[in-house]
This record gives C-alpha cells, structure tokens and sequence, in this order.
C-alpha cells in the first residue's frame, strides 16, 4: 500500500509507473495471465474504488483538514487533461508540507470537485487510511486502465 512518504517524496510515481508497465506485461501472451493475476492479487486489497460526489462530500466533512493539488500521476501523463485530487489529514499535511498542495477548507475541497463533473472521482487509500480523492482522467488512470482489462481492483 503507498504510503504518506510515497506520496510526499515522489516515489507514488515510480509505484504507478511499474503498475502501468505490468499491465502492458499483462498483454503478452505467455505471461499475461500469471501478470494480470498477480497485479489483481496485489491491487484488490489496497481498496481503491470509485465515489460519488456525496459520498466524497461525507468522507470530507469527517476529516480534520483538507489540501488540493494535482493528480498525483499528472506529471507521467503530461498530454492528459488536468483536474485535480483532494488530500486529507496526514496526507494533507504532508503534501502541503513539499509544497505539491495547498490548504483548503472543506467547502472549497467540495468546489475544486465540482470543477471537474466529467471526471469520476477515485478514492485511495494511503498509509492504511481513505486519504485522497482524485478526480481521475480514466484514460490514463492506472484504476481504471486495470477495469477495463478485466482486473478487478
């Protein structure tokens, strides 16, 4: 499971790289199938899933503070739309912290949200904790990349 350090230091992107990199493994025919089911037997039990936006709003309304900042895989996919992830508590903290986002009240973490309709919302855990919700671009996304090839996450 990636953890606040992950997050906060930049490895979340080597972790989302070698994920892409599996699942275009996953393709080959001798060793596709050991590779799709390794990937599903590693990924299942992280939680991610996607959210509506009021059950983004309750999970946000129980957290102590909020920050907004990119999608944390924005810099791999530099020809993908932007939209943006909220972080929460520990993760918010540290995140702001390296300067990769900024604070947010709980209001303004539900509007920066609602920029976005088009994007569906993804909720991962971090450190063992719900600690971001992104607004997802699913062609890129490594969550919804695994879906569409029969991986369930």
């Amino acid at each position: 499971m990636p953890t606040i350090e992950d997050y906060c230091s930049g490895r979340i992107l080597v972790l989302i790289r070698r994920a892409h990199i599996a699942l275009r493994i996953g393709q080959l025919p001798l060793v596709g199938s050991w590779t799709k089911r390794t990937l599903q037997e590693r990924v299942a039990p992280l939680g991610i899933h996607p959210v509506t936006l009021d059950e983004a709003g309750d999970i946000i309304r129980c957290c102590r503070c909020c920050a907004a900042g990119p999608r944390v895989c924005q810099p791999l996919f530099p020809g993908s739309s932007e939209s943006e992830s909220i972080f929460l508590d520990e993760l918010a903290s540290g995140m702001i912290g390296v300067r990769k986002a900024v604070p947010v009240t709980k209001d303004q973490a539900m509007t920066i949200l609602r920029k976005y309709p088009d994007k569906p919302l993804v909720l991962s855990p971090v450190s063992g904790k719900c600690l971001e919700i992104c607004r997802s671009e699913p062609r890129v996304c490594i969550y919804w990349k695994m879906r569409r090839n029969g991986i369930k996450c």
